[in-house]
């Protein structure tokens, strides 16, 4: 008899595995052809960009035209995984500067199936520490209600892995309403981390699907 802790720690892992190997080969690499493969032709898009496979083909060819990058070390801070949802943080270079990004993305069959993100930039001197995630914590269903009571009715979704939590909220600021993502770590019931990604909501998109 299967255990469901251990069959939900392995759809976890598939799902990070999916979204790793697009960050390294079609973010990083720019091997566009990977994207049949793993990016649904109906692919949702809450970003900048349109809709569907062939929008994010198009932002990768645009990609394609400029430098690419020199960096060594790799910009993914955090990969976290929640059921058909995966959370990755990104550490960032572009265009001469540098920016903290947090994806979130919808794993439908084994494929990408709709993406959501926050990017802001950050000073050059700023660290920021990877979030390595306690997979064998047993706190996250606790976490998660945790998270959800302390954002209050502004959440959207909250998702967790082990002592790991990241919520997605809408947050208005001097009357201007920004998409905003959270990612804390709990220790004994109280949150000891905490970092905060968020970015104006454009008047204009390219689609009609809005940014949270």
């Amino acid at each position: 008899m299967s255990c469901p802790f251990n069959n939900m720690m392995m759809k976890n892992q598939s799902n990070k595995n999916i979204i790793a190997q697009f960050y390294k080969q079609v973010i990083g690499k720019r091997d566009t052809s990977l994207i049949y493969s793993l990016v649904r032709e109906d692919y949702i898009q809450h970003s900048q960009g349109k809709d569907g496979r062939e929008g994010l083909l198009e932002m990768m060819e645009f990609l394609k035209t400029l430098p690419p990058s020199t960096e060594t070390q790799s910009p993914v801070k955090m990969l976290l995984a929640d059921g058909d949802l995966v959370a990755g943080l990104l550490d960032i270079k572009f265009m001469g500067k540098r920016m903290l990004v947090v994806d979130l993305f919808r794993i439908e069959d084994g494929m990408l199936a709709e993406h959501w993100d926050a990017v802001q930039e950050i000073s050059g001197d700023v660290v920021i520490e990877p979030f390595i995630i306690d997979e064998s914590a047993t706190t996250t269903a606790f976490n998660k209600d945790l998270i959800a009571e302390k954002i209050g009715s502004n959440f959207k979704r909250v998702i967790a892995e082990g002592d790991i939590v990241v919520a997605q909220s809408a947050l208005i600021v001097d009357g201007s309403l920004y998409a905003s993502y959270d990612i804390f770590r709990i220790a004994n019931g109280s949150v000891v981390t905490q970092l905060n990604v968020r970015q104006l909501v454009p008047d204009v998109m390219m689609h009609n699907n809005g940014m949270i």
